[in-house]
């Protein structure tokens, strides 16, 4: 039961309810998911430590990188994937995670 919570959880941040390009993404600051705000922010490569290095025009959200966009179409509905290289999902969430492992409970 608590992994089915935990899963149903994970993935409402990997929804969005309307189409979102990749160019909306990198303008906007964040987006709303079905389990709630993740911030969008520029990517970076290079440097070191996070020192010194430059935006690629890429875009991260909550620290997982787009690596690509998929757009499909039908007569009725048109959706956009956008593939990501991490889980995306707040930091509290691993805080909730935590909380169900409490010893000697079922």
């Amino acid at each position: 039961v608590r992994n089915d919570e935990v899963t149903e959880k994970i993935a409402s941040y990997h929804v969005i309810l309307e189409p979102v390009t990749a160019d909306e993404l990198f303008n906007s600051g964040g987006v709303v998911t079905e389990g709630g705000e993740v911030p969008a922010e520029r990517s970076i490569s290079g440097g070191f430590f996070g020192v010194g290095g430059k935006e690629d025009g890429g875009v991260t959200l909550n620290g997982a990188k787009v690596v690509q966009s998929f757009q499909f179409a039908d007569a009725t509905i048109t959706g956009i994937v956008h593939e990501v290289d991490a889980f995306v999902s707040p930091s509290i969430m691993w805080r909730y995670v935590d909380q169900l492992r409490i010893p000697g409970s079922s």
